[in-house]
């Protein structure tokens, strides 16, 4: 449940959205191929991505290549013989497959980005055999010597991206094969660099524009020589004084809270008003005309989703919040709590206000219960889809007021201070430790803010 991807995220629109959302900061996918050895060769409907060495073989084989996920397979039925062999390129950006298809993009776009890894030094010149990356399986493609191995019924093979590898159908069988894409360092200091500049300066925003003739090249060539003198600094200023790679990895990301979901939602009872309390006792003795009329009103247009919750994710107890047991919630010494520039905070009765949607009334003597959703890292991809995303709540009137008070410190560009603050704005990344001059010294734990 990462916003990182590497298979640890829900898909998007779903009641429960965990961190990161699911569609652009992770990804993979299922294939199920249906090995056939016979005299035709020819390869099933399921195996698209299977091609024979020649018709009439027996045996049905996939030609070599590579692929840039981390891949498991599992073998359902029958019987593979694989046969891998290290490739040159390390955790390679595409893969390379002859098998596959002979499209010149294809060939093109696969050939420059291997060859890009390799001048970045993920090979070095021992290791090259005095040629460059090729798309063909051979000498200047690979590193060391053939390994073969054999699945069979209830195997489950890892192999990680960029290894070259054929595939050989022993005996006829099912195998199902997940392959994980995650985030890469690069993507993820891009993104947040993205999200820094555009919230640091308008002319990052701006569209680039370039009229025809020396002047008008000359006026967008000095626009950018202005900007890019200034993100250094913009550079400088995250990683010494905002938290730098904290910021970047909020414990969230780190920790995730793989399997507590279901008790989340559980424990928030569900569907919750942003300024009061549920009463289960009420909802448990609804009658049955009550669900009758209730049916009956989403069909009436305009008033039919007045009483849902106006949007979906994991809903997290502010007060109660403990994090999972392996975190270990320490303040290094020598640290100033920093808010984390890529962190937005939002009330929820923003929200709901901004879609038209009422306030229940609620008894005075019931406690008031607030909203609030947190974002981290969300303005470097198109789609705006959030690293971490978290909605928190608490009915504890001082906790409001310390919720409001950093709402408007951020509304106002002002610092927070160093007053106690809640522990789950540190796992989720509100907030995060700066340690001075850089150092990271050991860190001390400690159970409470």
């Amino acid at each position: 449940a990462t916003g990182l991807g590497g298979g640890h995220y829900h898909p998007p629109h779903e009641d429960t959205v965990t961190l990161g959302g699911g569609t652009s900061l992770g990804r993979g996918e299922v294939e199920l191929f249906i090995g056939a050895a016979g005299a035709s060769g020819a390869a099933s409907a399921a195996a698209s991505s299977q091609s024979n060495n020649a018709k009439g073989d027996k045996k049905h084989t996939t030609g070599w290549h590579t692929d840039f996920q981390e891949n498991f397979t599992i073998q359902l039925s029958g019987i593979k013989r694989w046969t891998l062999r290290r490739g040159r390129v390390r955790h390679p950006l595409r893969g390379t497959t002859p098998h596959y298809a002979r499209d010149a993009s294809v060939v093109e776009n696969q050939l420059k980005v291997a060859r890009l890894s390799c001048l970045g030094g993920n090979a070095g010149a021992e290791e090259s055999n005095g040629g460059s990356y090729g798309f063909e399986y051979g000498e200047n493609n690979t590193i060391g010597e053939e390994q073969t191995i054999t699945l069979y019924p209830g195997d489950v093979f890892y192999f990680p991206s960029g290894m070259w590898h054929t595939v050989e159908t022993v005996e006829p069988g099912v195998s199902l094969n997940v392959s994980l894409m995650g985030t890469t360092y690069a993507n993820l200091v891009c993104e947040a660099l993205q999200h820094l500049m555009v919230g640091s300066d308008e002319g990052w925003r701006e569209v680039v524009t370039c009229r025809p003739g020396e002047n008008g090249a000359s006026s967008s060539n000095r626009r950018l020589e202005g900007l890019l003198g200034g993100l250094s600094t913009l550079v400088n200023n995250f990683v010494t004084k905002q938290g730098g790679a904290r910021s970047l990895l909020p414990p969230a990301l780190c920790h995730p809270p793989l399997g507590q979901e279901e008790e989340s939602e559980d424990e928030s009872g569900g569907e919750i008003d942003d300024d009061c309390n549920s009463n289960e006792e009420e909802k448990q003795g609804s009658s049955d005309e009550q669900l009758m009329e209730e049916e009956s009103d989403d069909h009436e247009g305009e008033d039919a989703n007045d009483d849902g919750p106006p949007t979906s994710g994991i809903i997290v107890s502010i007060d109660d919040f403990e994090g999972p047991p392996e975190w270990i919630h320490s303040r290094p010494p020598y640290a100033k709590l920093v808010k984390n520039p890529l962190a937005s905070l939002i009330a929820m009765s923003e929200i709901t206000r901004a879609i038209g949607q009422k306030p229940q009334e609620c008894d005075k003597q019931k406690e008031v219960t607030k909203q609030y959703v947190l974002n981290v890292n969300f303005a470097g991809n198109e789609m705006m889809e959030s690293h971490v995303r978290v909605i928190l709540e608490t009915s504890n009137p001082s906790t409001i007021d310390q919720m409001d008070r950093y709402l408007n410190c951020e509304a106002q560009g002002l610092d927070s201070g160093q007053a106690m603050t809640p522990l789950c704005l540190f796992y989720y990344g509100y907030f995060s430790w700066n340690c001075i001059e850089g150092k990271i010294p050991e860190t001390i734990a400690f159970s409470h803010l």
